[in-house]
């Protein structure tokens, strides 16, 4: 099945075109089964998923400036799904999850004004600027609202601007076709100061909407002296997203009067909740 028939159906692949045989699966949970008896008196194989829980019951403080983000990429099917009606009715500005994720969330989401996100060349950027157009590409045909790229950190550390520019202005250019944002995830942590306003400087040049501080698999506590930079270097018409370690209401405040018109974090409940409730 080519890659147009699969995102044209949005669906699960025929099974008369890959995947497994009836005999296959058979012989796959015959193997399962063994293995799973064979250990010592333990039957520990998670097939009782939890319940999946009611979103919370409506809007939640401060809500509406964060990006909740479901980060582990291995997180199961269960876990994905209690992650996003948790979500759901909040009142974030968007949810982001894995691209393996992202059809489900935008079915999921259908409804909510939330919008859905997803990442391109995460978490490291060495992606070729194909692949990441591809996979910018991918994503917006299932219904992605928002792109977040994370850019060519070699690029940016050996200051080849030139090579920064082209592979973020090649996944803009797929983002504004389909009238989609674009955010770019500089990894300023990497970058000396003089590299930092050249990351903002080229990224907003080469047409992206949102500059986030660092890519999520680093639990740094976020710098405010570089969103405040970041505020300086890309002005007023750039969004500037505090991504990293905000986990708290306070840390919240923190980034945000330093400049922040965004959080992009993993602790979107417990950021909005009140630390009263």
């Amino acid at each position: 099945m080519s890659l147009s028939m699969l995102l044209d159906s949005d669906s699960s692949v025929n099974n008369d075109d890959v995947g497994m045989t009836e005999q296959q699966r058979a012989a796959l949970a015959n193997e399962i089964a063994r293995a799973v008896t064979a250990r010592d008196g333990s039957h520990a194989c998670g097939c009782d998923p939890e319940p999946t829980p009611e979103s919370l019951s409506g809007p939640i403080p401060g809500a509406s400036q964060i990006d909740q983000v479901l980060r582990d990429p291995g997180a199961s099917l269960t876990e994905v799904e209690h992650f996003l009606a948790a979500s759901a009715g909040v009142g974030f500005r968007s949810v982001c999850v894995q691209p393996r994720w992202a059809s489900m969330a935008v079915r999921m989401l259908r409804t909510s004004e939330t919008r859905v996100g997803s990442f391109v060349g995460y978490p490291l950027g060495t992606s070729l600027t194909p692949v990441k157009c591809l996979e910018a590409e991918t994503l917006l045909r299932l219904g992605v609202d928002e792109i977040t790229m994370v850019a060519d950190l070699a690029a940016l550390r050996s200051r080849d601007l030139d090579a920064a520019y082209i592979d973020i202005r090649a996944v803009a250019n797929v983002a504004s076709c389909r009238g989609a944002q674009l955010n770019v995830i500089l990894e300023l942590p990497r970058l000396a100061d003089r590299q930092k306003i050249e990351a903002c400087a080229v990224a907003k040049l080469a047409g992206a909407q949102g500059v986030a501080w660092t890519a999520l698999y680093e639990d740094a506590l976020v710098d405010l002296d570089d969103i405040a930079l970041m505020r300086q270097t890309v002005g007023d018409d750039t969004e500037v997203i505090a991504a990293g370690s905000v986990s708290t209401a306070a840390s919240a405040s923190r980034a945000l009067a330093a400049g922040a018109d965004r959080l992009l974090t993993v602790d979107g409940l417990q950021v909005a909740i009140p630390t009263s409730h």
